[in-house]
């Protein structure tokens, strides 16, 4: 539930993968964000928690989902992001998985707090450290999982889901590292199997 950080991070996520390309090596990664201020945090200690965040993201990706993130569309990148999210936390991707597309494929259009807290409380029955998070705490991880799903462009302003449009490419990245990644994004089982 450490996803408060900030949202998905498009600008520094796409910068530290173009420098991961090239050097080939995380330690080299985080040692020139830190050095250049890649981050552009006021402090040391902000920049170094951004960056733990970040790269522990981008780190689930793959090489081919690398490459992709750093040269491929503004869509093929929010959707690589997400999909990054989504590996870092099992609570994002079930809440993917099991709300989003699951409203989604009912044709269900608005996705609503009321489902992040009906999931949440849901979760909390089989897992009890959600008991202990504050009410504010609660509340913040709601509203930075909805923002970090609209920077994604999987929703809407007005929280309308989106459904995922594939390219070929980020469909091959995606599948090469493992197909039930497709289930994260508002999409057809129909439209997935065409995808592959």
């Amino acid at each position: 539930m450490s996803f408060t950080t900030g949202g998905l991070f498009y600008q520094e996520s796409v910068a530290l993968a173009g420098i991961y390309l090239k050097a080939n090596d995380w330690p080299a990664v985080k040692a020139a964000a830190l050095s250049g201020n890649l981050l552009q945090a006021r402090t040391k200690s902000t920049a170094q928690r951004l960056l733990r965040e970040i790269s522990a993201r981008l780190m689930s990706l793959t090489t081919g989902q690398l490459q992709l993130l750093a040269e491929g569309s503004r869509s093929e990148q929010n959707y690589l992001l997400w999909l990054a999210v989504c590996k870092r936390y099992s609570f994002i991707k079930d809440f993917a998985t099991e709300i989003l597309r699951e409203k989604f494929l009912r044709r269900e259009t608005i996705l609503s707090y009321d489902d992040y807290d009906f999931f949440y409380n849901n979760k909390s029955q089989w897992h009890e450290e959600l008991e202990t998070l504050s009410p504010a705490t609660k509340n913040k991880n709601r509203s930075v999982l909805f923002r970090i799903i609209k920077e994604a462009e999987l929703l809407t302003a007005e929280n309308l889901i989106i459904p995922a449009l594939f390219t070929r490419e980020l469909a091959a990245v995606i599948a090469a590292d493992n197909a039930a990644f497709f289930t994260c994004y508002p999409i057809s089982d129909k439209d997935i199997k065409e995808l592959l």
